[in-house]
């Protein structure tokens, strides 16, 4: 079976977007899209980049795009006031709900990205990731305990580093086999991929 790998980071907004499409894409092409939650911080460190909008010129210009491309897939989204943040502790939630439940922890993938970016909720703030698992009836107690395992810490670190060492350097950033596609607005190109690859594979 296809397969797409999604690397994305929670503070992400082009990211985000990019979740919101994610079911409609595996519907068209019917690949499976294996989330993977990374800390795109580690990556700016070895690219010498810095967050988006902190950025001269540039960060008016993605302001506004990334508020043109919600409007332009009917997304909801509002830029936070605490924007970026480091996002330990969804990740680290993230791979422990998925270590035994992967569909549940795309639900809350996603709920953590929509309370954050469309319902102005600040998910820097660990009581509210683990209010956002709870609706989820995942027990807070032992979430607040997996966010603090040096299992799952170490997890993260891991997956981040295999990120950054396939050269992923942004969010989103897809996998497809051997290909690299970085950012929301290259979906299309990744599906337009996959097709002309089935084609060529019959």
């Amino acid at each position: 079976m296809s397969e797409v790998t999604f690397y994305f980071d929670f503070s992400s907004p082009y990211g985000y977007l990019a979740a919101e499409r994610i079911d409609a894409f595996e519907a068209r092409t019917g690949v499976t899209v294996n989330w993977y939650p990374f800390m795109i911080g580690a990556a700016f460190k070895q690219t010498g980049q810095s967050p988006l909008l902190s950025q001269p010129i540039r960060g008016d210009y993605f302001r506004h795009d990334m508020e043109r491309c919600a409007k332009m897939q009917n997304t909801p989204f509002r830029i936070p006031e605490k924007f970026p943040y480091s996002a330990l502790v969804p990740t680290r939630a993230y791979y422990w709900i998925a270590s035994t439940k992967p569909a549940l922890a795309i639900k809350f993938a996603k709920d953590v990205y929509r309370g954050y970016f469309a319902d102005g909720l600040d998910m820097s703030d660990p009581e509210v990731v683990f209010a956002t698992a709870t609706r989820h009836s995942i027990d807070a107690g032992q979430i607040r305990a997996a966010v603090e395992d040096p299992k799952w810490k170490q997890h993260t670190r891991d997956i981040t580093d295999d990120a950054i060492a396939r050269g992923a350097f942004g969010s989103p950033f897809f996998f497809y086999e051997e290909e690299a596609f970085f950012g929301n607005d290259r979906l299309e190109h990744l599906e337009r991929w996959i097709k002309l690859r089935k084609q060529i594979d019959d």
